[in-house]
């Protein structure tokens, strides 16, 4: 699950409907605009210094949105990757970066889901 600024609040994960919580918690997702809200709303950020950092994070992001645009695309890769490097758990940034290097995995039929996982998972063992 994804909050407003795009960070990934809940991890992918499968769904077991057998699994009564997880059942629960997709039905009461999916049944109440609000709850997302309710979600948001209890965390707490962990410092001021977090709201800055992905402050500056989503303006990179915006700006690297704009030089691609205006056909500027390894100004807009640079601009993304000190985006994510702000916040790295932004999946929106991943997935922006991803489309424009891998624009197959995205655009020529179904999206590979399974791809972008595995992407994390390498990027999350990277240095």
């Amino acid at each position: 699950m994804i909050d407003e600024a795009g960070r990934l609040v809940k991890a992918p994960f499968n769904v077991n409907v057998k699994n009564q919580e997880t059942l629960e918690m997709l039905e009461k997702w999916l049944s109440d605009p609000d709850y997302n809200t309710v979600l948001l709303r209890e965390m707490k950020p962990s410092s001021k210094t977090v709201v800055k950092t992905n402050a500056e994070a989503a303006a990179r992001f915006q700006l690297g949105l704009v030089l691609l645009e205006e056909g500027k695309k390894e100004e807009a890769m640079a601009e993304w990757r000190k985006a994510l490097a702000l916040d790295p758990q932004n999946w929106i940034i991943h997935k922006q970066i991803w489309a424009v290097e891998n624009p197959d995995k995205f655009y020529d039929g179904d999206v590979d889901y399974g791809w972008q996982k595995a992407q994390l998972e390498k990027e999350k063992s990277e240095p």
